[in-house]
């Protein structure tokens, strides 16, 4: 059957007038709906029928607002006549997979520029997710989030050892409890349905991982499972356990990847916005920002949330996305001995856009719990509700019932920017030729870094992109050293030689002066910026203690009044007036 004829099928009988455009795969809605629950329902129906490739959702709803979200600059007059140097590729966003994008280039002789409208990289997607390093277990056979996830996978330790990244390989344990398929419990004999719970079921899921092309999975059962986490619920009838899952800090990961690009001669552009580009008949000629134009042979739209804004000011729209927000609990180091794996209870029915949560370790020893999936339609919501916070204490405390909830010491959102039909969208735009889609980057997102990566500059060779291969690049990086992991003598030797080595500015992470001397040199230059370099104020006190003190540094090293130093936007000022310590 013709797409067109199932999509009629689908909106056929709907209580709204709903009109559909078919081209190339791409469906595009107009028409009216009252909820903006009908308005996501609508277009995952539609993008889950066989040969969709794109849904363009412009039904209208209470709440929804335009295409352009609010807060975000549309197009503009005069920014053309400012020339910014011409490029062989720019980059638009600078989030993980932007700057990966930017680090593989690298690798080759042309010029490269990436554009980030925030003051920072990994301001996005990229710093409020867990660091799971997913199997690929979860992603349909057929979809390229399956491939690139599996190969992304495997490429972890070779990046992460070149950026200097921490990384470990942990493993996970999907639990198969008496609760896993609760609602089908009353209409199943009892010894026939915790069989099927012990043996089959895991079975399946084994297998489904195999057709996948995840490797070495094992199925526990007994003993076997309370012998890889000795905490976990009495519940358990089985487990699969799967050695490939890993963890990583995405933020560090992402700030490594700027670093090495930066050092091979990207060019990065802060707090710049995209508004219009310049178009000469179906190609981009110039990307124009707010702070003038960057010519360029070929754009890459990495804009993660607003990656289907950009395409819309290029002409090249074949996507919507809609915002999944995810509730995520941090838990005190403290606690680091309670969990070794990375733990999911398995659910049936489960979540139809998510693969349901868990609780994670951390590469730096906290605890993770989540996240939620909350279809929302403000793209920058990142509020947390106190049901929020309930709804995870008790949705996984079924795994973990005996864990110290006092431990919780920090709640953060992250908003995932999922389109309709749940997959990648990393393919050349349909009418404009030099301008690469590489969207729809969700979870497994962090996994597939790498693979999307090496993917992504394939399809610029198959657009006409010549790559010749830059012998001079260096891809190691060094990161900051930290007096927390250095032994006691080898740091007494840096104190010698540095007394700000024995100066510890934030005592819950055990930073000293040194390090964050080291995060303003590489380009810190706000509060928040320095945390995520040094993790300083991440600790029990959430910056309670050290929040002044560095501040102070800042302060000093940047010649700014204290007044002056910034969380981390512009408008983002600590300190209104005469500080302590300060002259009035």
């Amino acid at each position: 059957m013709r797409i067109d004829a199932k999509v009629n099928r689908k909106i056929k009988g709907l209580p709204y007038d709903i009109s559909f455009e078919v081209k190339d795969n791409i469906v595009s809605l107009e028409g009216k709906v009252e909820e903006y629950s009908d308005w996501v329902k609508i277009g995952s129906e539609i993008g889950d029928i066989e040969g969709v490739e794109g849904v363009i959702n412009d039904l209208e709803c209470e709440g929804k607002g335009s295409i352009v979200p609010k807060g975000f600059i549309e197009k503009s007059e005069g920014d053309e006549d400012v020339k910014m140097g011409g490029y062989d590729v720019v980059i638009i966003g600078g989030g993980i997979i932007g700057c990966a994008l930017a680090r593989e280039l690298s690798k080759y002789q042309i010029k490269v520029a990436l554009v980030e409208k925030e003051p920072d990289v990994s301001l996005g997607q990229s710093r409020a997710n867990n660091g799971m390093v997913h199997p690929g277990l979860a992603p349909s056979k057929d979809s390229l989030k399956r491939s690139l996830n599996i190969k992304g996978n495997e490429m972890y330790e070779d990046l992460c050892e070149e950026l200097d990244v921490p990384f470990k390989r942990v493993g996970s344990l999907i639990l198969i409890t008496s609760r896993t398929m609760e609602g089908y419990k009353k209409y199943i004999p009892d010894p026939i349905y915790k069989f099927f719970l012990k043996f089959i079921l895991p079975w399946i899921v084994k297998k489904k991982g195999e057709v996948n092309g995840v490797k070495d999975i094992e199925i526990l059962r007994g003993t076997e499972i309370h012998e890889e986490e000795k905490k976990v619920t009495q519940d358990v009838l089985s487990a699969v356990k799967i050695p490939s899952t890993g963890i990583v800090d995405p933020y560090q990961l992402t700030i490594a990847l700027f670093e090495n690009s930066e050092k091979n001669g990207v060019d990065f552009y802060f707090e710049t916005k995209v508004v219009d580009f310049v178009k000469l008949g179906r190609s981009v000629k110039g990307v124009i920002t707010d702070k003038g134009t960057l010519g360029c042979e070929y754009v890459v739209n990495a804009a993660g949330l607003y990656s289907d804004v950009v395409a819309e000011l290029a002409g090249a729209r074949e996507y919507t996305i809609h915002p999944r927000k995810g509730v995520e609990l941090l838990f005190n180091k403290r606690l680091k001995g309670w969990v070794d794996h990375c733990l999911a209870e398995l659910k049936i029915p489960s979540h139809p856009t998510s693969k349901g949560g868990g609780i994670n370790p951390t590469v730096h020893g906290n605890i993770i719990w989540g996240p939620t999936a909350e279809e929302i339609a403000d793209r920058n919501d990142t509020s947390v509700e106190r049901e929020k916070i309930d709804e995870i204490m008790e949705r996984y405390s079924s795994i973990l019932p005996d864990f110290p909830k006092e431990g919780f010491i920090r709640y953060f959102a992250g908003v995932r920017a999922a389109t309709f039909t749940e997959d990648f969208v990393i393919r050349p735009a349909r009418d404009v030729r030099n301008f690469l889609h590489v969207a729809g980057i969700q979870s497994p997102g962090i996994a597939s870094v790498p693979a999307i990566a090496e993917y992504s500059i394939e399809r610029l060779k198959d657009m006409g992109l010549e790559l010749d291969e830059d012998e001079s690049f260096d891809g190691t990086r060094s990161s900051i050293d930290r007096a927390a992991e250095m032994d006691k003598e080898v740091l007494e030797r840096r104190i010698e030689k540095d007394s700000r080595w024995g100066n510890i500015v934030c005592t819950c992470e055990m930073v000293s002066e040194a390090e964050i001397l080291d995060a303003i040199e590489r380009g810190a230059d706000s509060f928040d910026a320095v945390k995520r370099r040094t993790r300083a104020g991440m600790g029990e006190c959430q910056e309670s203690y050290c929040l002044l003190r560095i501040s102070e540094i800042i302060s000093r090293e940047m010649d700014i009044p204290l007044n002056e130093v910034r969380k981390e936007w512009r408008d983002s000022e600590f300190f209104d007036g005469v500080v302590r310590g300060e002259e009035p």
